[in-house]
């Protein structure tokens, strides 16, 4: 039984000029590396989903360079925003990656903004969850993938966990009356996360730049490499999940930051 393939990629943070650097990290070699590794793997994706903070200085050229990037293949993108992110400049450089829904057959995908403006923490605005109950209303037997950039639930981390999605309680409460509802994907916390709350599947991805520490109260970097997810998608509902590392990389990140 084989289904559809989805590879997540998440948090690039890149910049618009090529010196620009994150903790250290060159952060656009970081995902030409990513990507490199993407390519020579068997895996062929069907579609892919980036999940916010595609930008770190939300400048024009850092989407234009994730684009650049994204079209080098000839599937299909989706992206959302972070808390990093211009949800202005993302649409002015690729309308089509904004669209907040993708049939995929027996699946649907559905993409939503957790971006507070100015702020860290994310928050499912009234418009959102309407987005969310219109298609799982109208369409209750498509299995559903859900993706936006902040976790909905608790990672141990306590400085992590004050800066995730304010209202998840809504949020899960919204998804617990579609059975539809298979998996939720997010970025934001830069580390792999693989949990089921409720017969639901919640799904964090290592960032394609630098890592952060589990279980930190504080912010503390990890050294762990770069990575994405891959999915695939089963008829029956079921997903099948793959983080992949690069398995080295000469990362220069400055162990002693404490912020971003």
């Amino acid at each position: 039984m084989t289904g559809i393939r989805i590879i997540q990629l998440t948090d690039p943070h890149l910049f618009g000029s090529p010196d620009g650097r994150l903790m250290g990290a060159d952060t656009h070699r970081t995902l030409l590396n990513v990507w490199e590794k993407i390519q020579s793997t068997p895996f062929n994706p069907d579609v892919f989903l980036v999940t916010g903070d595609l930008s770190q200085d939300e400048s024009l050229e850092s989407y234009q360079s994730l684009k650049a990037v994204l079209d080098t293949s000839d599937k299909p993108y989706l992206w959302t925003c972070g808390n990093h992110d211009n949800a202005h400049l993302m649409h002015q450089v690729s309308p089509e990656a904004m669209n907040p829904y993708l049939d995929l057959g027996p699946w649907q995908i559905i993409m939503l903004n957790s971006q507070i403006p100015g702020q860290v923490p994310g928050f499912l605005s009234n418009k959102e969850l309407r987005l969310l109950e219109k298609y799982l209303s109208e369409t209750p037997d498509k299995h559903t993938l859900v993706a936006f950039h902040h976790p909905a639930y608790t990672i141990e981390s306590q400085w992590l966990d004050k800066i995730s999605l304010k209202n998840a309680d809504q949020f899960m409460n919204l998804i617990q009356s579609h059975s539809s509802v298979r998996v939720v994907i997010n970025g934001h916390i830069h580390q792999e996360r693989d949990q089921f709350i409720q017969n639901v599947r919640f799904l964090s991805t290592p960032s394609t730049c630098v890592q952060f520490k589990p279980e930190s109260d504080h912010f503390m970097l990890d050294d762990r490499w770069p990575g994405y997810r891959e999915l695939e998608l089963m008829p029956d509902g079921t997903v099948d999940t793959l983080v992949v590392r690069l398995e080295s990389d000469s990362l220069k990140l400055d162990l002693t930051a404490n912020g971003y």
